[in-house]
């Protein structure tokens, strides 16, 4: 089997995604992301001006297209959303619980000192509240679950989600997020 080989903005892209998601933006090099994705600065600022417009890149696509990819089921299921959606939290192939949520983490990092970031983050955090209440529209429409204020409720699923992560990367225990999540389980089967 043939993989497609990488060209050098897929590279930077990646490596940034990875490396940031590690160590975090600013403990995060531009010369420790060059030399991890085997790539010179001549080469990088042919595609990018600077590391925070690669990064902005980074939230735009790979990011974005991560958390389409992860809720994309939610969009296809026909019925049973909710059991869905729950399905696709407690999906522990889709969560790291070493270094926690990559969209969380990078918002307490750069919402506070950068207004691009911030917008760039806010839009993407919204994006999954939307997910989320696109699904619980579509779950009253079908009649699985009452009728509720589905904006207030997506940005309370969200945060739950979220802070259950926050709670299982501190204690770097999976068990955490299963607390958390086993309760949210029980509130949106009771909706």
């Amino acid at each position: 089997m043939h993989t497609k080989k990488l060209n050098t903005k897929e590279k930077l892209l990646i490596t940034t995604y990875n490396e940031v998601y590690k160590n975090g933006y600013h403990a995060t090099g531009l010369t420790h992301i060059l030399q991890k994705a085997n790539i010179n600065k001549g080469s990088m600022y042919h595609i990018y001006k600077s590391k925070k417009e690669m990064m902005l890149d980074v939230i735009n696509t790979i990011m974005k297209d991560n958390l389409e990819q992860r809720y994309q089921s939610l969009y296809m299921a026909k019925n049973n959303i909710i059991k869905e959606l729950i399905t696709i939290i407690k999906d522990k192939n889709n969560i790291n619980f070493k270094y926690g949520c990559s969209l969380n983490n990078l918002i307490q990092e750069l919402s506070s000192c950068d207004e691009d970031f911030k917008l760039a983050l806010e839009q993407l955090y919204l994006n999954l509240e939307n997910i989320i209440q696109d699904a619980l529209n579509k779950a009253i429409i079908l009649k699985e679950i009452k009728p509720c204020h589905s904006k207030n409720k997506s940005m309370y699923i969200v945060a739950l989600i979220e802070g259950a992560l926050i709670t299982a990367k501190k204690s770097q225990d999976i068990n955490h997020y299963y607390i958390v999540i086993n309760q949210l389980e029980k509130e949106l089967l009771n909706l």
